[in-house]
């Protein structure tokens, strides 16, 4: 019996061991870690603050209203490296900031499934899925040339109703990101 059990343990353990080796292919990973350096402001530096409007509850009465559009921008000056950046594109980073669908989570008091901050590409009715690219250049935020060592990027924000019923308080919002160059 004694042997029995040694021989099916080392089977066993032969078995967990190809389990251990085997592979199904490989994926290859590539990219850069560049030189470029930019002197960022947004809003005042790198953090900043975007103050949408006040509005009435009555403007986000439906799932999906919008109001309070707001520009903002993140300017990018002396902007120097090997090779000299052409374009820019900010990358709006997925947390726990942002909800299922890409939107920033707005908070009223303890609330937080009401209403959230939508951010757009200038021109574009099409909210930006924050966290929700592919990586590239662009992906979350439309690239801009950089020109002369310098780039404003432009995007928006909106209110956006998450539920009807919007109540009325202070909302706010945040969002990480962070600057892609080519």
């Amino acid at each position: 019996m004694k042997k029995l059990l040694t021989i099916a343990s080392a089977l066993a353990m032969g078995g967990i061991a190809t389990q251990a080796f085997a592979f199904d292919g490989t994926i290859n990973f590539n990219g850069t870690i560049s030189n470029v350096t930019c002197t960022l402001t947004a809003a005042g530096g790198g953090t900043g603050t975007v103050t949408l409007p006040a509005i009435a509850p009555s403007a986000l009465k439906n799932i999906g209203d919008t109001a309070g559009t707001t520009q903002f921008s993140i300017k990018l000056s002396a902007c120097t490296g090997t090779p000299a950046p052409t374009q820019a594109a900010v990358w709006f980073e997925s947390g726990t900031e942002v909800n299922a669908a890409g939107r920033l989570v707005g908070t009223i008091g303890s609330n937080t499934d009401t209403v959230s901050i939508a951010l757009y590409n200038m021109g574009n009715p099409t909210p930006i899925a924050i966290g929700q690219g592919n990586g590239s250049l662009g992906s979350s935020g439309n690239p801009f040339p950089i020109t002369g060592g310098n780039a404003t990027l432009n995007y928006q924000a909106k209110y956006y109703a998450e539920k009807v019923g919007v109540p009325p308080g202070a909302v706010q919002a945040k969002v990480n990101y962070t600057i892609q160059y080519q």
